[in-house]
């Protein structure tokens, strides 16, 4: 150290300058190169750097270097690297703190600690500090103080921080070397979670100057700054670039693109940032070259149930009635312009001139529209065993929540209940944070929906509701039984489970869906195909002999009040799973045994992302592959057994009824389930032993007769009475 001591100097001011100093010479010699060959030895360049923790290591165990005294400046020697490239400051660094930890490890317990508590001390308390070290040494520094004791970001002094930041790497003169400086700063800021220090303005200023950089550049910097961020500050930073800098006039704007490319790789909830939901939404509508009437895909007047009570209606309205024109569909953007919320729109002054057009739309608000009764919309579907009144609406901390409770929680009886959920997704490319907002729960001849928009516009009793209905999803003693559910389904009710403020925290409790049984695995193993490969509408076709009226499928579940077609719909969804698993059960296709092993936990965070690929791909539970389906298969949604339309061919001793059972197809027994579902899908399966004891005797349930037989009687003679209704209705008009 002498050698670089200046008069009046302490040992430990000229140990931190020794230390740069070798750092800077034992670079230069590492890369020196004399006639193509590097200067020094290679033997000698693989131990320079230890041989020198070594010396240092020596110096410590002789007592000649007190560790808590004289590397009190240890810290200023990171300014070596300074304005050098990537490379030599990545070299620099972690070459001083690799001799810095050697002595370190080497010193006596309690000098260890006083040391680090020097160091932290001193990141808190010295502001000139930050100008004597290289901003971009900072991570090393961190990690190399935490293996003494912990030490984080949040020991820094963030002002001192961010002004050494704009220093040292946000002012290149040209723009290469800016550019460079500012990717630097990103992977910095985000390494050291230092984002929500310098603020969404800071952020959007520093890293997303268009007039400098292209708009990939600015958002691999931003993509750079802002991972790992907290969810509402990332959030803020893109609602202030959608605010501010996009142009909803222009149709290919670079900055809306920006924002929705940012979006999609941070995956982000694109309703925080309102212009690019509403052209997410005019492109769902009609879209350059698809769109929802652009294709057909919706009727008019399911268009108009997805846009009328939003708040910008009109511009929705204008798209849809303008494509619909641009290619003649005349006779679409009358039934638009024809429903009464579209009355005094600028779109429908606009076209008032237009005589054949107006001719049509006095046409269709002639037409009485059709009644909203509780029960499907097409003509001989299936119709559930209740009544609209009969139905439990939870909106709120009131008595349907009180009784849903006590039937399902209060009891700790082991039982089957059956669910599913509604919500809607307008693009899942970019929309990826869509929430449950309505629960369907049946069990018992009960049939209850959650409305969970209206729980969260209760205020207080948010909580205290979906308190309940997570208790009953995780409840141990309940079997839930669904159909088909996968990755996206689970995320969507999860998010609708947890409170509306919690769902951006930073480490939110999702609930989970335990013990569930999913009608997918069992129709496809009695069914010999993958699970996913059947739809609902071909398994409800099958086996309870009538059709799903869908006509409510893609309507919008987020608009209140919901119709009583809606409600039927919901309903019909969480039913059928539940009563064909009890048929199936009840009558013998599947033994008790096998429908234990296919008992599973969804949501768990223990779980691979992939899991619905492994479940739908790697299950098979046919020895012949060459008849199996696969998902998405078109065969799927349609029923493959022949059988009277409409009829009891369950509990029925006919010759015809008695043809049916005998074609129905049970499981391969070539097949071996453990070993199919352990093999692909093994952290689904309940591998807790009382966890499983307790859903094996909740599958019990399933496997009652006289129930099965109760479901499939008040099923038909439901459907009866709904035609005869029905029939006599249309005899009166």
């Amino acid at each position: 150290p002498g050698l670089h001591a200046q008069p009046g100097d302490s040992l430990a001011l000229a140990f931190g300058r020794a230390l740069e100093a070798f750092a800077r010479r034992a670079y230069e010699a590492l890369t020196t190169v004399q006639q193509g060959r590097t200067a020094m030895p290679e033997e000698d360049r693989q131990s320079l750097v230890g041989e020198a923790g070594k010396a240092l290591q020596t110096l410590v165990q002789g007592n000649h270097l007190d560790v808590s005294r004289d590397l009190v400046f240890c810290l200023e020697a990171f300014n070596v690297s300074r304005g050098r490239p990537v490379t030599q400051q990545a070299w620099l660094s972690e070459c001083l703190c690799r001799i810095l930890q050697q002595a370190v490890n080497v010193a006596p317990p309690q000098h260890r600690t006083q040391w680090c508590d020097t160091m932290r001390n001193r990141m808190r308390e010295e502001a000139d500090l930050y100008s004597n070290v290289d901003v971009r040494a900072w991570p090393n520094i961190l990690k190399m103080a935490s293996t003494v004791a912990p030490t984080d970001h949040e020991m820094m002094q963030a002002d001192a921080f961010i002004a050494q930041v704009r220093l040292q790497l946000c002012l290149g003169g040209d723009r290469q070397t800016l550019h460079n400086g500012l990717s630097q700063a990103a992977k910095l800021v985000a390494d050291l979670k230092m984002s929500t220090a310098f603020g969404s303005e800071e952020i959007r200023e520093m890293f997303n100057d268009r007039r400098k950089f292209s708009r990939h550049e600015r958002q691999n910097l931003l993509v750079d700054a802002l991972r790992g961020a907290p969810r509402p500050f990332a959030q803020d930073v893109l609602r202030g670039m959608d605010d501010i800098e996009v142009d909803l006039s222009e149709r290919d704007d670079e900055e809306m693109k920006l924002v929705t490319d940012l979006l999609r790789v941070l995956n982000e909830d694109i309703r925080c940032c309102r212009h690019a939901f509403f052209k997410m939404k005019c492109d769902w509508i009609a879209g350059r070259w698809a769109g929802v009437v652009h294709n057909e895909e919706l009727t008019p007047e399911q268009v108009c149930d997805h846009i009328e009570d939003e708040e910008n209606h009109e511009d929705f309205l204008r798209v849809a009635v303008n494509r619909c024109l641009k290619f003649n569909r005349k006779f679409e953007a009358a039934r638009m312009l024809a429903r009464p919320a579209s009355h005094g729109t600028r779109v429908f002054e606009t076209n008032r001139n237009d005589k054949q057009l107006a001719y049509l739309v006095s046409l269709y608000q002639d037409l009485e529209p059709l009644p909203d009764s509780f029960g499907p919309v097409e003509d001989s579907a299936l119709m559930l065993p209740t009544s609209a009144t009969d139905v439990l609406y939870v909106d709120g901390y009131g008595p349907a929540l009180f009784q849903l409770q006590q039937d399902l929680l209060d009891r700790q009886e082991p039982l089957a209940i059956g669910i599913w959920w509604a919500w809607r997704c307008f693009d899942p490319r970019i929309d990826f944070w869509p929430r449950a907002s309505l629960l369907a729960i049946v069990y018992e001849g009960t049939f209850a929906l959650v409305d969970f928009l209206r729980l969260e516009e209760s205020g207080d009793h948010e909580r205290a509701g979906k308190d309940v209905i997570r208790r009953i999803l995780e409840a141990p003693q309940i079997l839930k039984v669904v159909h088909d559910i996968d990755n996206t389904a689970m995320q969507v009710l999860q998010r609708g489970v947890i409170l509306q403020a919690e769902l951006h925290s930073v480490s939110p409790h999702w609930t989970t869906i335990s013990p569930a049984l999913d009608l997918s695995v069992v129709g496809a193993f009695i069914r010999r195909t993958r699970p996913g490969a059947l739809k609902l509408s071909g398994l409800t076709f099958d086996f309870l002999r009538l059709e799903m009226c869908m006509a409510e499928a893609l309507s919008n579940w987020e608009r209140r009040p919901l119709r009583q077609t809606q409600r039927h719909y919901a309903l019909t969804l969480a039913w059928c799973p539940l009563a064909i698993v009890r048929i199936l059960c009840s009558f013998k296709l599947i033994a008790p045994e096998e429908v234990r092993l296919m008992v599973m936990r969804f949501g768990s965070p223990s779980v691979p992302q992939g899991w619905d690929r492994d479940l739908r791909g790697r299950v098979c539970f046919s020895s012949d592959m060459s008849n199996v389906l696969v998902q998405d298969d078109p065969l799927g949604g349609f029923g493959g057994i022949q059988g009277a339309y409409a009829e009891n061919l369950w509990d029925n001793e006919s010759e015809e009824a008695q043809q049916f059972r005998q074609n129905l197809t049970r499981p391969d027994p070539k097949v071996d389930l453990r070993s199919a579902l352990l093999q692909a899908v093994p952290s689904l399966l309940l591998t807790n032993q009382a966890d499983a004891t307790i859903a094996a005797s909740a599958t019990e349930d399933l496997f009652h007769h006289p129930t099965a037989s109760r479901t499939l009687a008040s099923l038909y003679a439901a459907y009866k009475d709904f035609m005869t209704r029905k029939a006599q209705g249309e005899e009166e008009a």
